[in-house]
């Protein structure tokens, strides 16, 4: 993937360039036999509790805090045979939706290595 692809996506570079973590006042429950995750702030009064279920859970499952969404979205790609155009798109909507839900956090690299 090239260097622009992030703005090319409506994005900043900043965000594709980021590393995100969970929020640490959350809860999350996994269903083992269909992989799905509910997950709800605890924090958040608003909050309704979001299932993510298929692709959601597996980017949800990627998003640990060690690796920018960047490097993220070219394993995906690789994994799973697809266009990392198409599927950074995907990804970096995604998590601005669950930044905006206060579901996500967006760490600093250096934060990240540590």
């Amino acid at each position: 993937m090239d260097q622009g692809t992030g703005e090319r996506l409506g994005v900043s570079g900043e965000l594709f360039d980021a590393v995100v973590a969970t929020v640490e006042s959350l809860a999350l429950v996994r269903d083992d036999e269909s992989g799905d995750v509910t997950v709800l702030s605890l924090t958040d009064i608003d909050c309704k509790p979001l299932l993510l279920s298929g692709t959601a859970a597996v980017i949800w499952d990627e998003l640990g805090g060690q690796r920018s969404l960047r490097l993220i979205v070219r394993e995906l790609a690789d994994d799973y045979e697809l266009d990392e155009q198409v599927i950074g798109e995907q990804v970096l909507t995604f998590v601005a939706q669950l930044l905006d839900a206060r579901l996500l956090q967006q760490r600093n690299a250096q934060t990240a290595a540590d």
